[in-house]
């Protein structure tokens, strides 16, 4: 049972470390990135919040809710065009077939 374990392991890393090159891999660097500067961005706004708190007001957190605003209509978009360009790349791939 621990060899199956220590080979998905090592699977799952070496799939990791693909999404960093040019070799193709089961993972999306895209989605790793943008987990990443998620996480990121959600742990800077939760300290600087915890740690001025008490100096905030309302201004302050109508413009922290509109940063977080913006970074989720900038998301929605770069999805909805990674979406449109996979469709398009489909399209492409289906008419140098029938060719």
């Amino acid at each position: 049972m621990s060899n199956k374990q220590n080979n998905k392991d090592n699977n799952f890393l070496e799939e990791i470390i693909m999404t960093f090159s040019n070799t193709k891999s089961k993972l999306s660097s895209k989605k790793i990135e943008r987990f990443i500067v998620f996480n990121v961005f959600l742990v800077i706004t939760v300290y600087y919040i915890f740690k001025n708190v008490d100096d905030l007001d309302a201004r302050s957190f109508i413009e922290i809710i509109g940063v977080w605003l913006f970074y989720g209509g900038y998301n929605s978009f770069m999805n909805l065009r990674d979406k449109k360009l996979e469709s398009q790349e489909q399209s492409q791939s289906d008419q140098n077939l029938g060719s």
